[in-house]
């Protein structure tokens, strides 16, 4: 038993803290009926007493401040301040009060009324001034503590993110310089030996060459796109919707685009999440074999790679894309082969792949540019058999009512 008392202590350090608004109300109405109840028991006059001035003083010496110790108590257990804290604003009002009816017992000691009752009523007063004292100092204490936090808590992270942005940086400057420009060497090397003789040894290698610099372009793309966004623009979503379906090669895939909202959010960035999203639905949202939702996965892009003929072929048969909205955010929805739901985490990671051996980074583009707003993905199963695709805790701006949108939601076929 004493064994897992300790560890009820050890789980729940604060536990006795986080009754103290509580523990405070308690007091504030103890003083209160005892200011009254003092009042009246060493009061002959009975109910008549309340019509008397004797009365309203004894009260406005009390009632007042046991109104505040109450007040502040509810306050507490509504404010925002860390529950770390009671302890310190406790120590305040226990301070307060004690040592506040400590100095006035002396006093009533050195200099009696002769009057029971109005010691009595001496030291409620006491009680009352100094734990109402004590508790609003505890509480500006708190407050202050918990604003000098916040702002090294914000610092610190403002440090980390520049530390952050810097690696990146430094990363796609290597990427962009030390491996691209002898990429476009050994490039130009092959065309020019390909203009005197081909060979289908030169072709492989300048096939080779291209997927290197279609991985450059995807893995400069991931490192940006890892940029914790400080600024943000008003965006209407229906229209980037639109934009980004037409700059992706469709075919016959169709867009319902539902959504009216307008949010808060990097718009080239955002772009990006779009046509990612869409591509990863052409490219592997085919309709016409579930057998291959194991092959459900994206290979990621620049927003320059066009899919092959084949993917397309394969991928946009019957493909039917929504974007609709939903509770704190958006989705993007198909009617596709779908993600199995072992592999709905895997696919957002960095290279993640199981068709070409390229390395996916479409997703984890699409995962990196949500966690730079501060957003929230998680990937469901839409209500079709394909893949849903939910972004969450998304700042939305309201929309006055001469941008309501009232265009048509007729479906988008190229």
């Amino acid at each position: 038993m004493r064994v897992s008392q300790t560890n009820a202590e050890v789980t729940h350090p604060d536990r006795r803290s986080d009754r103290l608004p509580a523990l405070i109300q308690g007091v504030g109405f103890f003083l209160l009926l005892g200011g009254v109840g003092n009042y009246f028991y060493f009061s002959d006059a009975g109910l008549p007493a309340l019509l008397t001035a004797d009365f309203v003083v004894s009260m406005l010496a009390v009632v007042p401040f046991a109104a505040a110790i109450i007040v502040g108590g509810f306050w507490l257990d509504n404010s925002k301040i860390d529950p770390d804290q009671y302890r310190r604003i406790g120590v305040w009002f226990a301070g307060g009060l004690v040592a506040f009816l400590l100095l006035n017992v002396v006093m009533i000691f050195t200099w009696p009324t002769g009057s029971l009752g109005e010691d009595i009523g001496w030291a409620l007063f006491a009680a009352v001034v100094g734990g109402a004292g004590g508790l609003v100092m505890g509480i500006f204490e708190a407050r202050a503590i918990s604003r000098a936090v916040e702002a090294e808590r914000q610092r610190l992270q403002r440090e980390a993110i520049e530390q952050r942005n810097e690696r990146l940086d430094e990363f796609a400057a290597v990427v962009a310089h030390d491996l691209r420009n002898p990429l476009n060497v050994a490039s130009g090397q092959v065309e020019l030996e390909r203009m005197d003789r081909d060979s289908k040894h030169l072709q492989a290698a300048a096939t080779a060459m291209d997927r290197m610099e279609t991985l450059i372009d995807r893995t400069l793309t991931l490192a940006r796109s890892g940029h914790v966004i400080s600024d943000t623009e008003t965006v209407a979503l229906a229209e980037l919707v639109d934009g980004c379906w037409e700059a992706v090669p469709t075919m016959d895939g169709t867009l319902e685009n539902e959504v009216t909202a307008v949010i808060d959010a990097d718009p080239d960035r955002l772009r990006h999440l779009f046509e990612n999203l869409f591509r990863n639905a052409v490219e592997h949202g085919s309709t016409g074999s579930q057998t291959e939702s194991d092959d459900s996965v994206e290979h990621g892009s620049t927003g320059r790679q066009s899919p092959s003929a084949d993917t397309l072929e394969r991928g946009s048969v019957d493909l039917t894309v929504r974007v609709g909205e939903m509770a704190g955010g958006f989705y993007v929805a198909d009617n596709g082969s779908g993600i199995p739901p072992a592999k709905r985490d895997a696919v957002l990671d960095d290279g993640y792949t199981t068709t070409d051996g390229e390395g996916g980074l479409g997703l984890a583009i699409v995962q990196r540019i949500v966690e730079a707003h501060g957003w929230e993905i998680d990937i469901t199963e839409s209500d079709e058999g394909g893949t849903r695709f939910e972004i969450t805790n998304v700042t939305k701006t309201p929309r006055s009512d001469e941008d309501t949108d009232t265009r048509s939601k007729t479906p988008i076929q190229p």
